[in-house]
Parts: structure tokens; C-alpha cells; sequence
């Protein structure tokens, strides 16, 4: 029955995604080839001031664009107004060729005769605005960029996910005028001997009189318990920027270099993809024969008299694999309550050792001459929002004039949008650690004692809805040499699922994921079998 539910779910959610699609407008340049490139194929829509019309057959004669004025018909009508900077306006599918294939013209000023032709001199146009597909708003595009895999699978997976998504706390930062989403805290400490620390960068928060605003909320079926919520504030020089290690070590981050090469397990380059933070992301999504996990290797070159490095990441977790998690918590069926129960009292290094031979941290490699050694797990970080990771390099055995990093996780586990090697020697830094100055949860009660210090006393937040905001005063005056602040929030907690199942367990599946590696063959099968119940296209090699 539940097999059934899920299915009819998925079948329900298709028409709901196929209309969501957002689209927004890129500039281009204003000049005569421009204009004669659009004019063969686009509708144009022109705008003077509040008023906006329809150019049909627009052409250019010299430096003068020309056409017929025409009121928009009624399906052109609806997107008429093209969406502000920064933002996506939304279309149906079955206007698609309507809004993809529209131009919006800026002008000044224009001639217009008695047989409505008009005349708009190229040095009247203002601005013309391309519109194209919201990549970052619409569900298949967010899932789907650069993607290995069947399309659809994904997409409708990646939707379901997001519907009964089990995460940890989510974090919103105030800019200035309203609160943010930037990330999510101790995401994978599910259980209490997961416990642990967590430093989330807060790049967009803005102090408002030396204070800092905050806001930490539960929003899914899980109960929550907060230890820790220090603001921490890092003054450092200019030009460079600070983030923090996994064990809260401060790193400036002055001179990133890209990798010369980027090669995947496949043999697959993704050297341009991964140059820049842009969304155009390695998602360890190949199927390697004989290996469990999906790897990436990094090639960069290596100063002369380096002997240490930073490796910089920007990473996230997959909407996938927080819904294999959730199917590989149904197989428990009404013993998962029991289950869960008895995880708690198992030690945390146990769990930890099961999570990292599933292939769930992201597993950090460097070539030295001993071979590759293992430098770091990094911990989750959570599916939602993107974070910046560093991790400290010792490069004292690597002899070569190149530093090789390989990067492991888990099929389609993680999601690396960009990577880069700093040589730089950190610089002289000062860090102000800042106890929370009010912490007023949804009823108004102050829970700043539950906070201030990493003891026996916890922020609970036990119930979807229950939130606290934290408000922060910082003293730090910023040295002459160090003018720049970063700000991140240490957390330290973990959180447990409430999920009520039916049902008696499946052991035999059950006792498989006793073996290292399962988690990741999981992840194939499961991919695999929706791809034939959906009527997909299979894996790509």
C-alpha cells in the first residue's frame, strides 16, 4: 500500500511540476548586428516609461529600427512586463514558445506615422532585454544542471523531496531589510551521539547598529535540540576573504587558484564547470563499474616553495539523497521508533564510521609520494543552500610541481559547484566570539542560558513551527590592517526525525546496509527503478 501511495504521489506531482516555470531576462548589447540577429525570429515588445506595445515585423534600415505598432494580443498581454532585476516572472508550459522567444526594448523617444509604422532610432534604445529560462527558479533546471542522468527521474524525485524533506535547523540571517535563508545547522546529526559543531558562513548578514539578527527555526516533522549558537565575527585585511575549517579553524583566502584539470572517474573533464561558482556543478552522478563511490580529481599547480595550501569548495548536499534516506527509513515499517531508539545509545564514533563507508561525508584525497592520502571527511551540510568549505592542505610530501586532490562521495550524494587551491599563508586575523545578547523564541521567552555555553542545557524545539530569534552585539573594532569582517554562526546540536511507519521491517534489506558500500548501491538501484516505473530514459554512461 505504501509502495502505491508513493507511486500515485509521484503520478500527482507530475502536472504540478510540468506548470512551474519561471523565466528571466539577460541584457544585451545595443547595436545594429544585435538587433538584426533578434529581429529575424523574436517577438519584440517596446517600453517608454509606463507604456508598452507590440513592434511586428520589425526590421532594421541603417541606424534605425522600424516596424508596425500593434497592441499585444492576448497571450503576449500576460507577459508584458518583463520581470524586475533579480528576479523571475513565472509561465505555463503551454506558453513556452509565447515567453521564450519575446525581446523587451527600452527607448527614449520614437517616430510614428499615420499607417502606425514606426521609426526608433538605434541611439534611442535604452536597453534590450533577452528573455530565457530562470535556471535558478525553475525545479527541472535547479535539478537537473549538467546532469548524467534521466532528467524526469529526477525531477519528480527531486519534488517529492522536497515535500517530506527531513533536514535540521534552518537558518535565516537579516540583511538589512528582511530575513534570509543562508543555510542549514549540524545537518546529519541525527541522532544525539551525532552531536556536533557547525560554522555556516553568513555572507549576506547585515548589522544594524553593531547587532546582528538571526533566526533559527524548526520547519519539518523532527525535534531539534540546540546546544550552542555563538555568532562568531573575524576581522582581517582586505582583499582577502575568511572562512573556517571544519574544527573552527580561521583561514584567509587571498590568492584561489582554479585547477589546470578536472577529470571525473569517467575520464570526463569538467575544468570549465567547476572554475567558478556559477551553478554549473559535478554532481557524482557517473556509474563506474567496480567502484562504489562517484570521484573527481583536481590538478593545480604548485608554488615553487609551497608547503602549505587551502583547498576552497563550494558544495551541498543532493535533494537524492535525502530521499533515499527517507526510503531506506520506511523499510523499518512500525519498528523504526524502536530503531531509533536503540541508535541513540550506540556510540557516535560507530555511527560515524557506518556513515563514512556508505560514502555520505565527502571524502578529500591528496596525491603525495606515499600515494593518495586521506585528509578529510567533511560532514553534511545539507541539501538547501550552497556552502563554502576550506580545507587545510600539507603539502610538505607532495615533491611534484602539481598538487592532486581527489574528491569521493557517494552516487549522487553531493553536488560541487566550484574548487580552488590558495597558497597564500593565512594573515594575521582577530575573532570575536559573541554569546547571544536575546534569544526570543515564537511565545516571546528568552532562551539565551539554553544557548550561551556547550552544557547539559539545550534550545528544544520539538514541533514544526517553533522558532527562536537571536540577536547578537558585536564589540569588535575593526584594526586599521584588518578592515574587513566576515561573520559565521557556530552551532552545536542534533536533531531526530519523527516518522511513524507501519508495517513489519524488511531484514533481509535491512541486514545489506551492515556493508560497507550498500548505502551507494542503494542509491543505483533505487535510481534505476524509478527510471522503469516512470517509463524513463535508464542511466546514462
Amino acid at each position: 500500500m505504501a509502495r502505491c501511495c508513493t507511486w500515485l504521489l509521484l503520478a500527482a506531482l507530475l502536472p504540478l511540476h510540468l506548470s512551474c516555470n519561471y523565466y528571466a531576462t539577460r541584457s544585451q548589447p545595443v547595436n545594429s548586428p544585435a538587433l538584426t540577429t533578434l529581429a529575424d525570429s523574436k517577438v519584440f515588445l517596446v517600453h517608454q516609461g509606463t507604456v508598452t506595445w507590440q513592434l511586428v515585423n520589425p526590421r532594421l534600415d541603417g541606424e534605425v529600427l522600424e516596424g508596425t505598432m500593434a497592441e499585444p494580443y492576448q497571450q503576449l498581454a500576460a507577459y508584458s512586463r518583463a520581470p524586475l532585476d533579480g528576479s523571475s516572472g513565472r509561465y505555463r508550459s503551454l506558453d513556452r514558445k509565447v515567453v521564450l522567444n519575446l525581446v523587451h526594448v527600452y527607448i527614449s523617444e520614437y517616430e510614428l506615422s499615420d499607417a502606425q509604422l514606426v521609426r526608433i532610432p538605434v541611439s534611442a534604445i535604452q536597453r534590450i532585454d533577452l528573455v530565457e529560462k530562470d535556471t535558478g527558479r525553475t525545479t527541472a533546471s535547479y535539478l537537473l544542471g549538467g546532469l548524467g542522468v534521466s532528467a524526469g527521474v529526477f525531477v519528480i524525485v527531486g519534488i517529492v523531496a522536497l515535500a517530506l524533506k527531513s533536514s535540521c535547523p534552518f537558518v535565516y540571517a537579516y540583511d538589512g531589510s528582511q530575513y534570509r535563508f543562508v543555510g542549514e545547522a549540524y545537518a546529519g546529526a541525527i541522532f544525539a551521539p551525532l552531536e556536533r559543531d557547525d560554522y555556516l558562513p553568513l555572507p549576506g548578514i547585515v548589522p544594524q547598529q553593531h547587532a546582528y539578527q538571526l533566526k533559527l527555526t524548526n520547519e519539518l516533522q523532527e525535534r531539534q535540540h540546540t546546544n550552542v549558537a555563538e555568532l562568531w565575527v573575524v576581522a582581517h585585511p582586505a582583499n582577502t576573504r575568511v572562512l573556517l575549517d571544519q574544527r573552527g579553524g580561521v583561514h584567509t583566502i587571498a590568492q584561489p587558484v582554479p585547477a589546470e584539470s578536472v577529470v571525473s572517474g569517467a575520464g570526463t573533464s569538467y575544468t570549465q564547470q567547476l572554475a567558478a561558482p556559477d551553478h554549473h556543478t559535478f554532481l557524482f552522478n557517473e556509474d563506474v563499474a567496480g567502484t562504489g563511490a562517484s570521484s573527481i580529481t583536481l590538478t593545480f599547480a604548485k608554488p615553487a616553495q609551497a608547503r602549505t595550501a587551502k583547498l576552497v569548495l563550494r558544495a551541498q548536499n543532493s535533494l537524492w539523497l535525502d530521499y533515499l534516506y527517507g526510503e531506506f527509513a520506511k523499510k523499518f515499517g512500525a519498528y523504526y521508533t524502536e530503531w531509533a531508539r536503540k541508535e541513540k545509545q550506540l556510540p557516535g564514533a560507530t555511527i560515524n564510521q557506518w556513515m563514512r563507508e556508505q560514502g555520505m561525508p565527502l571524502q578529500v584525497y591528496i596525491e603525495t609520494t606515499g600515494g593518495w592520502q586521506l585528509v578529510e571527511h567533511l560532514p553534511l551540510v545539507g541539501p538547501l543552500a550552497a556552502r563554502d568549505l576550506v580545507v587545510p592542505l600539507d603539502l610538505a610530501n607532495v615533491t611534484s610541481s602539481q598538487v592532486r586532490v581527489k574528491l569521493e562521495g557517494g552516487f549522487m550524494f553531493w553536488e560541487l559547484d566550484y574548487a580552488a587551491l590558495d597558497s597564500s599563508p593565512d594573515q594575521a586575523t582577530t575573532l570575536e566570539k559573541c554569546q547571544p545578547h536575546s534569544a526570543l523564541d515564537e511565545q516571546g521567552q528568552d532562551q539565551r542560558d539554553q544557548l550561551a555555553a556547550d552544557d547539559a542545557q539545550y534550545l528544544k524545539q520539538p514541533r514544526p513551527g517553533m522558532e527562536v530569534t537571536l540577536r547578537y552585539r558585536s564589540q569588535l573594532a575593526a584594526p586599521a590592517a584588518q578592515p574587513q569582517r566576515s561573520v559565521f554562526l557556530r552551532t552545536k546540536g542534533y536533531y531526530e526525525h519523527i516518522r511513524h511507519f507501519e508495517g513489519a521491517p524488511n531484514l533481509l534489506e535491512l541486514y545489506a546496509f551492515r556493508k560497507p558500500g550498500r548505502f551507494m548501491e542503494f542509491s543505483k538501484e533505487q535510481y534505476r527503478r524509478t527510471a522503469r516505473q516512470l517509463n524513463l530514459t535508464a542511466l546514462n554512461h
